[in-house]
């Protein structure tokens, strides 16, 4: 892992999102959810099941491991980098179908200066578009109605 993997997210984003079942990627002293993994305390989330509604800030060197998860899971907020010509990008926008441009960038707890781009976070089912559009976080909301992938291009 990365150092800038351990970053942790301020707790003015995660309050907007109202009560969380599992943070699969938690700090190792993060309580975001009522069921917080830590990898420093060898549990790796990626290996376990996950149940219920999940916020994800995932390692971004490990990034792809964590969107195939979410991808599968189906329920819950992946924050991300946004980074809308990363060959990843696509794709995950696609599965989930709506996703939040964040109007502020996030300064990450951990971090020695402020984040140099924008985030993400990727919506994965109704409840979190609607926990979402009934925040208070600034940003919009971005509709995928058509992707092609690089390789059509």
């Amino acid at each position: 892992m990365n150092k800038n993997d351990l970053l942790k997210t301020p707790e003015w984003v995660y309050q907007e999102f109202g009560n969380v079942d599992l943070d699969p990627c938690a700090g190792f002293d993060t309580a975001i959810a009522e069921t917080n993994w830590a990898i420093e305390r060898n549990e790796n989330g990626l290996y376990r099941k996950w149940v219920g509604f999940v916020y994800c800030n995932p390692p971004f060197s490990k990034k792809e491991l964590w969107i195939k998860r979410m991808m599968f899971h189906r329920n819950g907020i992946l924050l991300l980098p946004e980074r809308g010509s990363a060959p990843w990008f696509g794709s995950l926008a696609r599965s989930a179908g709506y996703y939040w441009v964040m109007g502020k960038k996030i300064n990450f707890i951990g971090g020695s200066s402020s984040n140099n781009v924008g985030s993400v976070l990727f919506l994965f089912g109704d409840e979190a578009k609607n926990r979402i559009l009934n925040s208070r976080l600034p940003g919009h909301l971005v509709e995928v109605l058509k992707y092609r992938s690089r390789e059509c291009a």
